[in-house]
């Protein structure tokens, strides 16, 4: 996992393009264990298992993170299961540091 410490600013990228039960312990310890803003990079990675979406579910019941560089595939399951809502979503790093452009699923319909 490579990490990227600033000094109001923690993001955390995995490196493996598969996020299992072992990266996401790892994972949570990191996020649980650090006062700052924290971010997640997604650029590695290329798939996940139910484990990484329950982690970022009780992950974001006891703090706030975000996540960016998200990889289609994984999008449409966070806006599926509803992750939109409880995690920032955004496009890239420089959004996530501004804290601006997040990634919203509105859901509008038709009348």
């Amino acid at each position: 996992m490579e990490i990227r410490d600033n000094e109001n600013i923690c993001i955390l990228a995995p490196m493996s393009s598969k996020l299992d039960r072992s990266q996401c312990l790892r994972l949570s310890e990191r996020v649980l264990n650090d006062n700052r803003k924290i971010a997640i990079d997604l650029k590695f990675v290329q798939d996940c298992t139910i484990d990484f979406i329950e982690t970022l579910k009780n992950i974001s019941s006891i703090k706030k993170i975000g996540i960016f560089n998200i990889p289609s595939d994984i999008f449409v399951l966070f806006n599926v299961m509803g992750i939109d809502k409880n995690l920032k979503l955004f496009v890239c790093e420089p959004d996530f540091e501004e804290d601006s452009r997040q990634l919203i699923n509105r859901q509008f319909s038709v009348l």
